[in-house]
C-alpha cells in the first residue's frame, strides 16, 4: 500500500513500468495502468458508480489505463472502464463507468462522458463536451467544443436512445444531437446545428432545424479545392496509420 497526505494508491492497484503518477492523485482498487503512462495531479482513477453509496456488498470492476496514456490534472475515470493505448484526456475530463475508449483517442479538457458509451479509434473530442449514456461513436470521428450529443427523448422517462456516430463524420462546435440519431460516415454537422434527423453518409447538415444542404465532396477551399472527405486529402496529420502507409510508397 502507498498512502500519505498527498494521496493515495490502493494495494490492489497494478501499476505498470516507467509510470508517472502526480500529486494527490488517488488510485482505487482493481485498477491497471500500463507501461509509461502518465497520470497527472489530483486525478481519481477507478471512481465506484452509485450504488457503492447504497449497497454495502459492493466491490469495484477494473479500470483499465492502457500504455502510453496522458491523463491529466484533475480527471476523474470511474471504475468499469476500459482505455486503450495512446489516449489522453485534457484536464477536469470526466469518463463515468461502463465505458470504452479505443487506442489513439482523446478527450478535451472540462468534457464528460456520462458513461455507457463506446468510443473508436483515433477520436478526438474537444473540450467541454457532453456524451450522453449510450452513445457509440466509431473510428476517427471528430466532435469540436461545445458539442452535445443526447439520449433522454421524453425527459425525465430515462428511456435512454442510442446515438449512433459513424467513422470520419465531424461535428462542429455548438452543435446538439437528439436521441436516438444516427450520423453517417463522412458528413458534416455545421456549427449551431440542432440536429432532429438522421444524416447520410457524406452528407452536410446546418441550420436549427438541421436541414440537408449537400454532398460534403461538394465543398471547396479558398482555392476552390475539395477537401472532404477528409481522409481522402488529409494525408499527413496526427500520425493517422495511412500516413505511415504512404511515407512508405
Amino acid at each position: 500500500m502507498f498512502e500519505h497526505s498527498q494521496g493515495y494508491i490502493s494495494p490492489n492497484a497494478r501499476i505498470g513500468k516507467n509510470v508517472s503518477i502526480g500529486l494527490g492523485t488517488i488510485i482505487y482498487d482493481n485498477v491497471e495502468i500500463g507501461d509509461d503512462s502518465f497520470i497527472g495531479p489530483y486525478c481519481i482513477i477507478g471512481e465506484p458508480s452509485i450504488d457503492y453509496y447504497s449497497n454495502p456488498n459492493f466491490s469495484r470492476k477494473g479500470t483499465y489505463i492502457g500504455n502510453k496514456c496522458i491523463i491529466r490534472s484533475h480527471s476523474v475515470i470511474y471504475n468499469n472502464i476500459k482505455i486503450g493505448n495512446y489516449c489522453s484526456t485534457g484536464h477536469h475530463t470526466l469518463i463515468r463507468e461502463n465505458t470504452k475508449l479505443g487506442n489513439n483517442s482523446n478527450i478535451g479538457s472540462f468534457s464528460e462522458i456520462f458513461g455507457s458509451v463506446s468510443i473508436g479509434d483515433f477520436v478526438r473530442i474537444h473540450s467541454r463536451v457532453g456524451i450522453g449514456e449510450n452513445s457509440f461513436i466509431e473510428d476517427y470521428v471528430y466532435i469540436f467544443p461545445y458539442v452535445f450529443i443526447t439520449n433522454d427523448k421524453y425527459p425525465p422517462h430515462g428511456n435512454l436512445l442510442t446515438c449512433h456516430i459513424k467513422e470520419y463524420a465531424q461535428i462542429f462546435s455548438h452543435a446538439v444531437i437528439l436521441p436516438g440519431l444516427t450520423i453517417g460516415k463522412n458528413s458534416i454537422v455545421a456549427a449551431g446545428a440542432l440536429v432532429t434527423k438522421d444524416v447520410g453518409d457524406e452528407r452536410l447538415v446546418m441550420g436549427n432545424p438541421a436541414r440537408d444542404i449537400k454532398s460534403v465532396r461538394e465543398i471547396r477551399n479558398e482555392e476552390g479545392q475539395q477537401v472532404y472527405p477528409w481522409k481522402e486529402f488529409l494525408k499527413v496529420y496526427r500520425g493517422y496509420p495511412w500516413q505511415q502507409q504512404n511515407e512508405n510508397k
